[in-house]
């Protein structure tokens, strides 16, 4: 499963920036999307000032900071695993409950490829969180 997932990753990053990829970018822009989907907890600013964060147990990370913590490189799989469910985090719920990938899924289940439709979304969700690094 971890190698299907490198290979469709590496085919997303392949593809131009025309034609599937930037249709699906200007029709849901990666901010657009982070807005709706994260910005409650993480903030519109993504350093985690979200509205619903003084109401959370765990401190949420700094979106903007994730390059600068490691060591400059822009964790990308580590943040569409995230986003997706493939990586447990504690705000996001188990692995039993992958929160947005299971959202994602069920957009997507009448769609012809719903698997790569949901790593789509998770991939311009973080391609937007990259391009707010600080």
């Amino acid at each position: 499963m971890k190698n299907l997932f490198l290979i469709l990753a590496m085919t997303l990053s392949l593809l131009p920036a025309s034609g599937p990829l930037a249709a699906a970018e200007e029709d849901h822009s990666g901010k657009r999307m982070y807005l709706k989907y994260c910005s409650s907890c993480h903030g519109s600013d993504g350093k985690g000032s979200g509205e619903v964060s003084a109401f959370l147990k765990i401190k949420l990370p700094d979106l903007t900071q994730l390059a600068k913590n490691n060591h400059g490189i822009y964790p990308m799989d580590d943040v569409m695993a995230s986003i997706d469910g493939r990586r447990t985090v504690r705000g996001h719920g188990d692995r039993n409950m992958p929160v947005w990938g299971e959202v994602f899924g069920k957009e997507f289940e009448d769609c012809r490829y719903p698997e790569l439709t949901t790593l789509l979304k998770a991939k311009v969700i973080a391609d937007y969180i990259a391009r707010i690094q600080d």
